[in-house]
Order: C-alpha cells, then sequence, then structure tokens
C-alpha cells in the first residue's frame, strides 16, 4: 500500500471500517512511514481531540492512537481465528453426519 491509497483510508479507518488484509496492510504502513502516522495522528486528534478538549477533557493522543491500532489488529485476529474455528466445527459435523449415513447404509 503506498501513501496516496494509505492517507484516503484514514477515515475508513478511524470508523473501524478496514477489515481484512486491506487493515493489515493499512497499519504496516502506518508504522512504517512517518508521513502517514502524522497525517493519521492529525486527523485523529481533529476527530477525538477536539471534542474532548471541548469537554475539557485530558488525554495522551499519542498513546491513545497506538493503543487504538493495536486493539484494532487484536480484533481483527481474534474474528479470524473465530472464523477458523467455526469452519473446522462445520467440517467435523459434516463428516460425522456422512459417517452416520455411510454407517446406516451398512
Amino acid at each position: 500500500m503506498d501513501c496516496k491509497e494509505t492517507e484516503r483510508r484514514i477515515s475508513r479507518f478511524l470508523a473501524n471500517d478496514l477489515t481484512g488484509r486491506e487493515l493489515i496492510q493499512f497499519i504496516e504502513h502506518v508504522e512504517g512511514c512517518e508521513s502517514c502516522k502524522e497525517e493519521l495522528t492529525i486527523q485523529y486528534l481533529s476527530s477525538e481531540g477536539i471534542a474532548r478538549l471541548e469537554e475539557g477533557k485530558t488525554f495522551d493522543l499519542d498513546r491513545e492512537l497506538t493503543e487504538y491500532m493495536h486493539t484494532t489488529v487484536r480484533k481483527y485476529k481474534l474474528r479470524r481465528k473465530i472464523r477458523f474455528g467455526i469452519l473446522v466445527l462445520e467440517i467435523l459435523a459434516i463428516l460425522i453426519i456422512a459417517g452416520v449415513f455411510a454407517y446406516a447404509l451398512l
């Protein structure tokens, strides 16, 4: 993913709208590109920081953004593991049903 594509996806990332490979590519690029990380920080500040400033709340923007990025990746990986587990269970169920039918035919 290049910088232009990453910058176009920042708002989708902040809206938690990136999925799958797109999300992983985005995170990898931002973590390795200072320019894109800066742009993400600016947009995060404008979406999250201004509301908090108006409320008078203090915050650690850099820490929160880093935490948000890591949490998003963890959620993605967890969803992937759950989908894989469901797939394995479906395959096992099919094998059991096929085994029962095969046994019944004997």
